[in-house]
């Protein structure tokens, strides 16, 4: 939509504005923007200027009343330096929001990027010096900027230069640069000013409104996010303090040398030469893992050495060297030293793992490594050296960790900000409507910014149209015609056009059909003449209505005109304001038609075969089979480009070339047909066929390049027309209307990542530029591949940060090659990067989905104009879209019939059979319909058994029973029990049991309830099918294991893996469980769109993905392959030519890298790989073709980041559904039990309180335990005390360990006297119903009994295992959990998780069931992978296997987390070497097959689908948490108004007597009397009643239903003189309606 900004008008007047004085508001907004320093045209809000009457005189004294008269104690608005400054900030140059301004900044963006730090280090180079030529012209360029700035505005003050946020970051930016030029003075180089300038880019946000607004919005979440940040701080307290007390210093052990063993140069084991991943031991205090005794022996030439030291001093006695060598290497493999065994001593060492980055020695490293936990990468590896060093069981901390940090509080940290996205944008909008509403303006605001691509297409028109009005009237000037002359046979056309334009100027245009008879056109359907009639428009003209019907491109008759009049029609028309420029253009060419139907002028007979040609072409080009069948052509053409691959034969290479050229002519004969049937201006209007017309002109443009050998890029367009597709599914379309709906904002939040990762590239290459090197085996140094050394790379290498793929390793290059403080830099990056930027995006797109239902009625016109789908099939769409719980139950059933395919198939046949019989039906069926399996008469015996079994409360407990020990004996199982144990012999007869029992209950509930006839049979039941097809399959599998299982090995296989789904029964048996596994069935279709809509990028980039790296994955292994270039030379030096596993040779391959990539998982190694590609059978070289960085990094975005994301909005969206029905009882519920708190409170107000009978002294200590002062002394002890304990590290000195110490009995102490005091002031049974006071007693008592206990030690009066003393003060964590009683938003949010607690529990059991199949199922498929040094692993690990069932489980949980998953799958990918038997390697063939459905299938639904659930969840219980907020805060306003009044509307009994006699008039009298005169009198008694120590004054309680004539009150009022509170609403109430005379 396009603003008017009226710059030219406003720009002069503030110029000129010393002679003119201009309106109030005019100079107010003048006065805003110029604060704002980017002049006025700034406002996208629509303004109205109210011109005020009463003009100030303020107005003709000062030019600018909003500025400061004076500034600098001297100039005046009118004086010299000053009113030209003003005027400077004030015209459009050069300070205004674009122009000079931005090119200086976009300039200064260029320098900073071309800053090299490897050469630039001297600054001796021309290239340097230009650059900091133009270094200091930029920043001289924004010194004045700011200057004039401040001379204009002043400088301090609300409406001055510093009292606007972005003008402060200018005034700080140019600070910064001042400090630095003058440090540059005096020849000192101080590093961290001079990477403030990064920050100058940061300016470029307040020059676009767009993304000012975004960043503002991100400032708007800020105080929610600020508790989010609180939540986290208490984490990483909690769990770095822990980690220190546990394990500081622990991961410095090594293996040492024996005592006095001096003939190693290694002081202790080294795993590998750099010892980047070493090996930790556990201490003989310890029970970790690992201990010196499993150090792995040494291996040459892939063999065990097996001498030992003996012979090595035997050997050098002798003379020779310690080990038999010829050539300097081992002569026999395994005749070597195995010095390894020599390392048996486990000591703390000197230095940790990863270059020292990671320990838990102090808390800055703990929270490091915490925070490296959090994001989730590596954080499996850092486990695993803990469990080696300290106790297996160490696994809790990380996994609760996990479940708290990352799976709630960075999820939080989404749903705050989507939160407030949608509340921001709300409230945006109602402004916008606002104003508009106050001023309707002309501009196009006015109007609801409705489709993109239709205001585009109808300005692009409007150019056209103009141009043409141009160019006619420069014709006819220059032929010395009069303007408005037509030429002969068109003046009445040319004179209507200017008389309806003149009409147009004052308002409604009169109607051109009138006195024309109303008709439709022959060809035009009848559906659209029925609309066209029912949409008449406001002066009640049906032409004009179906004119604009078809502006909206419906109906064949907008092209029904001839081809030239048609096109002179749609340029020769005016552009009125108010009215749509298509309504006059389609109007006139309907008159054309109108005209020539009727007759009025006479028409050749070409023209009107012409148009009869059109229309039949414009039913063929409409009809769904037209459609279906160029769906079909689209299908085929994908897949005709997929089976495309590494190898193919030549023959199959030319039948895809000559396919290539069938579908390439029959999309352009589409294109032509729809052209011609369309005409090009409503061909164009559709901006699918604007889509397909580009593909088809690519197309065409190949073919013919192709014959000349050149542009082979463009093959990569083909590909799009996979996109086609989606226009024949409506559903997908709506999916891809939200997308395109959301991509403004998602266009303004690209813009702002890219300046987020542009500044932060600089920053980093400021900060680790050329300083990260690695070391080859040869001995060169060599930059690593993740580096800051030039522009590009500290891209891609934030990028890849951003992902947080691998940014461990580069958070460790960047410490060990600076300093530990580099970590703030990563930490800082992946927080704003990752936890505030992209989930911004994610809260784009979920609020998109929110506002979907606005979307589809915004495009409903669309849909109608290209009708591909069946009547049928809308009306499908439109029931679905309608009631949710019908739907989620009809849906619930299908999925399960699809998922049981075979069982499903067979009960089809069943009714199929069934309906055949009905007629044959003999007559003991008909008469035995009611019978259970035609056999169990309802009145039955056993039948009515078998119902009271069933009906028992305790039956299905016992079934879940079962079901529980079955799943216990599904863990058990693992491939390695040996045929004909005693543990295989259990097995087996357990199965047997377990198999029989659900045998039984299956019998009994077919008995009871019948097969299939009836409403309620046992088939009826989707849950019921489950458990039929379970027990189904263990028939067969115990009848196929009796028939001799050895021959038929892979059935009995399936058939035990099938056996795993068992505990899915669970399911159906717990309420809780199956509603959440309804709503994820019923958001199943849904997620299907979005999955098939992933399918269409994976296709695409997979095949393009294919033709760009078929069979250039190939790498060679061996010892030395610098100087191979190719297959023939690796072969011929006797080295392994191999792939890697994720190539791209297939597209099922390809398909499979994609997948991993998109995952985040693993993708640089993959980008790597396609960079080094050189091509077919070449040896890779490093960063060989950088341009492929561009096909990995838009795929990470638009399906990483975009589409994957639309998980979460489609999950949210259709958990809310589901949820509605639950809404209005939930709403009841909260509504009675605010009824029930006012109650209470109301009864609390009044009754006297306890403290009543205090004496002096108990009554002082109540006083102090309840202020508020005590509560904060309390907070900033505990602080202090967080502080003290946070200060223990690894080998602290002996005095601070006393200081400590002595700060601990100060803790506790000033704890213990606290709650004394509580215990005085408010008793016993008081002090324990509050359960923060229970808190605290418990942290008083831990933290006395921590310090018996080492008192005791110290004093060795009694002899105490350390690890009890380390727990006591672990415990002593809990102090921090006091701060919760002071931090009321953080409380909030808790209570945001602790509500979804119940909810996110039935989440955790759904998760647990997943885990529990697939832990099982992989125990089955993956227990025999071995992984040791004959065979490495990538992904698996002596910690990570599937050889049992725990575990696995701990595997799974690595996978769900998405840490290094796709290094497992990887190995468990492994091909069967030659002449190995499979059996001792543990692979088989079908292994290939299997284990990517497997670990997709579980990625998929863990990571994608049951997270986004979390966030649904999540994000239901923010809204409520804060509507109860809301009523809460209501509820203590009203109740305190009343308290308020109380002293002043107490209304004495007399009063009440007379209301009741003289009624109504008297009532109101009453009232005011006892307000005003009654007040102070009655404010005394109750001070006296009361009686309180304060003097609160405290009212008896009314008696309730005290509601009857005024005589009743009256007697009540004089007997007990009681006084009754009423709120204002309610005294407003009764002064409104005098019939309510009961006061």
């Amino acid at each position: 939509w396009v603003a008017m900004t009226s710059e030219e008008e406003e720009g002069p007047s503030v110029a000129t504005s010393t002679a003119a004085t201009p309106s109030a508001a005019a100079i107010s907004r003048a006065a805003t923007a110029v604060s704002r320093g980017d002049g006025f045209e700034e406002e996208e809000v629509v303004e109205c200027d109210e011109e005020d009457g009463s003009s100030d005189t303020s107005v003709l004294v000062v030019p600018y009343p909003e500025l400061v008269p004076v500034v600098f104690f001297c100039l005046k608005q009118t004086t010299f330096p000053r009113s030209w400054c003003i005027r400077m900030v004030s015209s459009p140059y050069p300070f205004r929001k674009t122009r000079v301004s931005m090119m200086v900044i976009l300039l200064n963006c260029v320098t900073l990027g071309m800053y090299q730090p490897c050469e630039n280090i001297d600054c001796s180079s021309d290239r340097c010096q230009i650059l900091q030529a133009f270094d200091a012209f930029i920043y001289i360029f924004f010194a004045l900027e700011m200057v004039i700035k401040m001379v204009a505005l002043g400088i301090f003050g609300r409406r001055s230069y510093l009292g606007d946020t972005w003008n402060r970051l200018d005034f700080f930016i140019v600070m910064a640069g001042m400090v630095e030029y003058s440090l540059d003075l005096q020849n000192v180089n101080f590093t961290a000013i001079r990477t403030v300038r990064v920050l100058r880019p940061l300016k470029a946000i307040n020059r676009v409104p767009s993304m000012r607004i975004l960043v503002n919005l991100l400032l708007d979440t800020l105080p929610m996010l600020g508790n989010v940040l609180l939540l986290c701080f208490f984490v990483f307290f909690i769990f770095g303090i822990i980690g220190v007390q546990l394990w500081a210093g622990l991961l410095r052990n090594r293996c040492y040398l024996e005592e006095n063993f001096t003939l190693l140069p290694r002081p202790y084991y080294m795993a590998d030469e750099d010892d980047e991943r070493p090996f930790i031991c556990s201490l003989p205090v310890d029970n970790g893992i690992m201990s010196c005794s499993d150090v792995p022996a040494r291996r040459e030439g892939g063999r065990a050495c097996c001498l030992d030291k003996d012979d090595a001093l035997y050997r050098q006695s002798l003379g020779l060297s310690p080990e038999p060598l010829t050539n300097g290497s081992v002569s026999v493999a395994g005749l070597c030293v195995n010095w390894n065994r020599y390392y048996t001593r486990c000591h703390t060492g000197h230095s940790n793992p990863h270059k020292g980055a990671i320990n838990f020695d102090n808390i800055a490293y703990a929270w490091i490594v915490i925070f490296q936990v959090i994001t989730l990468e590596g954080w499996v590896e850092i486990m695993y050296y803990v469990m080696d060093a300290h106790s297996f069981y160490n696994f809790i901390y990380f996994i609760l960790l996990i479940i708290v940090g990352s799976f709630f509080m960075i999820n939080l940290c989404l749903v705050v900000i989507a939160t407030q996205f949608s509340e921001t944008k709300q409230r945006e909008h109602q402004l916008m409507q606002e104003q508009r509403a106050r001023c309707t303006s002309s501009s196009t605001l006015a109007s609801e910014p409705g489709d993109c691509y239709e205001a585009l297409f109808q300005l692009v028109c409007h150019c056209l149209r103009k141009a043409r009005r141009q160019a006619v009237a420069l014709f006819y000037t220059l032929r010395g015609k009069p303007r408005g002359f037509r030429g002969v046979g068109r003046g009445r056309g040319g004179g209507e056009g200017r008389e309806r334009k003149a009409n147009g100027r004052d308002g409604r245009p009169p109607c051109p059909h009138h006195n024309k008879p109303d008709h439709a056109s022959p060809g035009q359907p009848m559906a659209l003449a029925a609309t066209a009639a029912a949409t008449s428009v406001s002066d009640g003209c049906r032409r004009c209505a179906a004119a604009l019907m078809l502006a909206d491109g419906v109906g064949p008759v907008r092209s029904a005109a001839a081809g030239g009049e048609s096109e002179e029609g749609a340029v020769e028309e005016t552009d009125r304001e108010g009215v749509q420029p298509g309504v006059s253009e389609k109007g006139k060419k309907d008159q054309d038609g109108a005209r020539r139907h009727g007759g009025c002028s006479p028409r050749k007979r070409c023209t009107e075969l012409w148009h009869n040609t059109r229309m039949k072409l414009w039913g063929i080009v409409e009809s769904k089979y037209f459609n279906r069948g160029i769906m079909i052509a689209i299908l085929i053409n994908t897949i005709s480009m997929g089976i495309e691959h590494h190898e193919q034969p030549e023959e199959l290479t030319n039948v895809l070339e000559i396919c290539n050229i069938v579908f390439t002519s029959m999309f352009s004969l589409e294109m032509i047909l729809k052209l011609t049937a369309f005409g090009s201006f409503s061909y164009l209007r559709n901006p699918y066929n604007v889509f397909d017309g580009v593909i088809v002109i690519i197309s065409v443009c190949e073919i013919v390049g192709q014959s000349d050998g050149g542009l082979s890029v463009l093959r990569t367009f083909r590909l799009l027309r996979v996109l086609k597709l989606v226009r024949f599914m409506p559903a997908l379309r709506r999916q891809l209307v939200v997308l395109m709906k959301t991509m403004d904002n998602v266009a303004t939040f690209c813009m702002l990542l890219m300046l987020f990762i542009f500044i932060f590239s600089i920053l980093g290459m400021h900060i680790f530029g050329c300083k990260f090197s690695l070391k080859t085996e040869t001995g060169d140094t060599v930059p690593d591949r993740k580096n800051f050394d030039s522009l590009l790379w500290a891209i891609v290498t934030v990028f890849q940060i951003l992902t947080q793929e691998d940014w461990n390793v580069v958070l460790y290059n960047g410490m060990a090659a600076t300093s530990p403080l580099a970590a703030l830099y990563f930490v800082a990056l992946m927080t704003f990067g990752n936890y505030v930027l992209f989930n911004l995006l994610v809260a784009i797109l979920v609020e998109g989905f929110q506002a979907e239902g606005d979307a589809n009625r915004s495009y409903s016109d669309d849909d109608r104009s290209s009708s591909n789908f069946d009547e049928s099939e809308r009306h499908d769409s439109i029931k679905l879209s309608g009631e949710p719980t019908g739907f989620c139950h009809n849906l619930l059933k299908a999925t399960y019939y699809t998922m049981f395919f075979q069982f499903f198939l067979f009960l089809y046949l069943c009714f199929r059979v069934q309906k055949m019989t009905e007629v044959y039906k003999p007559d003991w069926c008909e008469s035995r319909e009611e019978w259970s399996v035609y056999l169990f008469s309802p009145r039955n015996k056993f039948r009515l058994l078998c119902q009271s079994i069933i009906a028992h409360k305790l039956f299905d407990y016992v079934v879940l029973a079962f079901i529980f020990l079955n799943c216990i004996t599904v863990a058990l199982e693992r491939p390695r029990i040996l045929q004909g144990s005693l543990e295989r012999l259990f097995l087996t007869i357990s199965n047997y049991i377990f198999t029989a029992i659900f045998v039984t209950e299956m019998t009994v509930k077919v008995v009871s309830m019948g097969l299939y006839l009836g409403e309620k049979a046992y088939l009826r039941s989707s849950w019921n099918i489950l458990d039929g097809f379970l027990v189904f399959v263990s028939l067969i599998d115990i009848v196929v294991s009796m028939a001799g299982g050895a021959k038929i090995l892979g059935v009995l296989r399936v058939l035990r893996l099938l056996r795993t789904l068992r505990p899915l029964r669970v399911i159906s048996r717990a309420p809780g469980l199956k509603l959440v596994v309804e709503t994820l069935i019923t958001s199943l279709k849904p997620i299907g769109n979005i999955v098939l809509i992933c399918c269409a990028f994976f296709i695409i980039f997979g095949i393009l993905g294919v033709q760009l790296f078929k069979g250039k994955f190939y790498y060679c292994v061996g010892f030395d392959v610098k100087n191979i270039t190719n297959k023939s030379d690796c072969l011929a030096a006797n080295y392994r030519w191999i792939h890697h596993k994720y190539n791209f040779d297939n597209l099922g391959q390809a398909l499979m890298s994609l997948f991993v990539l998109a995952s985040k998982d693993g993708w640089v190694n993959i980008m790597y790989h396609g960079l080094d590609a050189v091509g077919i059978d070449q040896q890779p070289l490093t960063n060989n073709n950088p341009w492929m960085l561009l096909y990995f990094i838009s795929f990470l975005l638009i399906v990483s980041f975009f589409v994957l994301n639309m998980f979460v909005g489609v999950v949210v969206e259709n958990f809310h559904k589901c949820r509605q029905h639950q809404e209005v009882e939930e709403a009841k519920r909260r509504e009675e039990k605010r009824q029930r708190r006012m109650e209470k409170k109301r009864r609390k107000a009044q009754k006297l309180p306890y403290y009543a009978s205090y004496g002096h002294i108990r009554l002082a200590i109540h006083t102090l335990c309840t202020s508020h002062y005590l509560d904060l002394v309390i907070t900033f002890i505990i602080c202090i005390n967080v502080i003290t304990m946070s200060l223990e590290h690894f080998s602290q000195p002996r005095s601070l360990e006393t200081a400590l110490k002595y700060c601990n009995y100060f803790f506790t102490s000033t704890f213990v006297i606290e709650a004394t005091l509580k215990l005085v002031a408010f008793g016993f049974r008081r002090f324990f119903k509050d359960r923060w006071n229970q808190l605290d007693l418990a942290i008083v008592l831990l933290s006395v009994m921590g310090i018996t206990l080492e008192e005791i030690e110290i004093n060795a009066s009694l002899p105490i295992n350390p690890t009890i003393i380390r727990i006591m003060r672990v415990l002593r964590i809990a102090r921090v959990l006091k701060l919760l009683k002071m931090a009321t938003g953080m409380r909030a949010l808790l209570d945001t998780v602790v509500q979804a607690l119940p909810q996110v529990g039935n989440l955790g059991l759904l998760f647990m069931l997943l885990f529990f199949i697939y832990a099982a199922l992989g125990v089955e498929l993956f227990g025999e992978l071995v992984c040791n040094a004959d065979y490495p692993c990538e992904g698996m690990s002596r910690h990570a296997t599937f050889e049992n069932f725990g575990m696995a489980f701990l595997t799974l949980f690595q996978v769900s987390t998405g840490d290094n998953w796709n290094g497992i799958m990887k190995d468990t990918l492994r091909e069967c070497p030659p002449g190995h038997p499979g059996a001792d390697y543990g692979c088989h063939a079908g292994l290939q097959f299997i284990s990517p459905l497997y670990f997709v299938s579980f990625v998929l639904t863990a990571q994608f689908v049951l997270i986004n659930v979390v966030v649904a969840v999540l994000m239901k219980h923010l809204d409520d948490s804060n509507k109860e907020a809301q009523e809460d805060a209501e509820m203590d306003a009203e109740i305190e108004l009343e308290l308020a009044q109380g002293g002043l509307c107490c209304m004495m009994g007399g009063i009440g007597a007379i209301a009741g006699a003289t009624g109504a008039a008297a009532s109101g009298a009453g009232v005011g009397g006892a307000c005003v005169g009654g007040g102070v009198s009655s404010a005394i008694a109750a001070g006296t009643v009361a009686g309180g120590p304060r003097g609160v004054g405290v009212m008896a309680p009314p008696r309730d239903g005290g509601g009857g004539g005024g005589g009743a009150a009256a007697h009540e009022g004089h007997a007990r003189h009681r006084c009754r509170l009423y709120s204002p609403a309610q005294v407003r109430g009764l002064l409104d309606f005098p019939e309510n005379n009961h006061l």
